[in-house]
């Protein structure tokens, strides 16, 4: 039976790792990122993604180096994705931080290329791309104070946990808008992943775990 592959997205401090943790702890999931892949992976990937690149320094006029790490990341985790052997026991891949994080970081932390139309032609090849690739998308949320709440506690860090609250919020928010438009483009083709919106707020990270598990399996079965 071929892998399936989940991402978990959403706003810093919305449980996504938490979750992503606790999945891979109960032994049915694998868990992998566009983080930590295999250096020889990344070494590829940078040869592959030149073409990109230089598409993207067109656009620029400049080479934006984060963006850049941001292409060769996708590609890496592109090519490992492939390469999985088939499942034994992990039939389920989970993405803590793939092509849609990444995507929304496009849109939100990237160069203005990103958002003003200049890459329109490059969104549609890599959204369609990756809907082919993604089975199902869990997004998590919560109300603002909680989201804030947990990305000052954790021990994670993160360049804006001693922002105010209203920049923290003014974020969040981004991120929310950035999400929308890559789940749109990610499900506007005929081959589309499934949705699932989950709310975190008072739920214990082992309810959302499962329900998202829950979900996951029931996606399978109807498949």
């Amino acid at each position: 039976m071929p892998r399936f592959v989940v991402e978990v997205a959403g706003p810093a401090g919305s449980g996504k790792s938490t979750v992503s943790r606790l999945l891979t702890e109960r032994g049915q999931v694998a868990t992998t990122s566009i983080w930590g892949l295999p250096r020889p992976l990344y070494a590829a990937s940078a040869v592959r993604v030149l073409p990109a690149i230089a598409a993207l320094v067109g656009a620029a006029r400049w080479l934006p180096w984060e963006e850049t790490e941001q292409l060769i990341r996708l590609d890496a985790l592109d090519a490992f994705l492939r390469r999985l052997p088939e499942p034994e026991r992990s039939r389920v891949v989970l993405l803590d931080e793939g092509p849609v994080f990444a995507f929304a970081w496009f849109r939100v932390l990237g160069h203005p290329c990103f958002r003003d139309g200049r890459r329109d032609a490059w969104w549609r090849a890599v959204l369609a791309h990756w809907a082919a690739r993604l089975d199902v998308i869990v997004l998590l949320d919560g109300a603002d104070p909680l989201l804030v709440d947990r990305l000052r506690s954790r021990d994670k860090g993160h360049p804006l946990k001693a922002s105010s609250d209203k920049e923290l919020h003014e974020f969040a928010a981004a991120y929310r808008c950035a999400f929308a438009w890559v789940i749109a483009g990610l499900t506007a083709g005929e081959r589309a992943p499934k949705v699932i919106s989950l709310e975190s707020n008072g739920a214990p990270p082992e309810e959302l775990a499962a329900r998202v598990l829950a979900a996951c399996e029931e996606t399978i079965h109807a498949d």
